[in-house]
């Protein structure tokens, strides 16, 4: 976890390389984009075109609502009331591609995330980032191939 915007500069550097004219898409979560996230510094010095779609549940595995959190906040210190999983609600990620001279997208409905796509792939002068905003309870769905989850041992 944490390792994907790494491996998308190496991808973009290679595409810039070798001109083979695909973009570089970097698909992550919240949590995993904690780990890395300052990335972005890197891919804007060298204006690599990668396209980051953050998926935004404001946890690990699950979030809270931002009511929620500030419900938490009134029952005493957060560092010691709030689940660990949580991390900030709409934490602004996009705001991080923005000071860094990328284009940084806040997405709450589908009619955005087709917009801030379409404009992030017609950018071949600066990375994007897409902060897409979930419901913080939003689970996976069912596995339809057993195989993809059952254990081997």
């Amino acid at each position: 976890m944490g390792v994907g915007l790494g491996f998308a500069i190496a991808a973009a550097t290679v595409q810039r390389n070798q001109n083979t004219g695909q973009r570089v898409v970097c698909v992550e979560g919240d949590s995993a984009f904690g780990f890395s996230g300052m990335e972005v510094e890197t891919m804007c010095r060298y204006k690599l075109p990668v396209v980051i779609i953050v998926v935004n549940n404001n946890g690990i595995y699950s979030g809270v609502d931002a009511e929620t959190w500030e419900m938490m906040g009134k029952m005493g210190d957060l560092t010691t009331v709030a689940p660990p999983v949580t991390l900030l609600p709409e934490a602004r990620y996009d705001e991080v591609m923005n000071a860094f001279g990328g284009r940084g997208f806040l997405v709450r409905t589908e009619e955005e995330l087709r917009s801030a796509l379409q404009l992030s792939l017609s950018d071949w002068e600066r990375p994007s980032l897409l902060n897409v905003l979930i419901d913080p309870s939003s689970d996976r769905k069912q596995q339809e191939f057993p195989w993809l989850t059952r254990s081997n041992l």
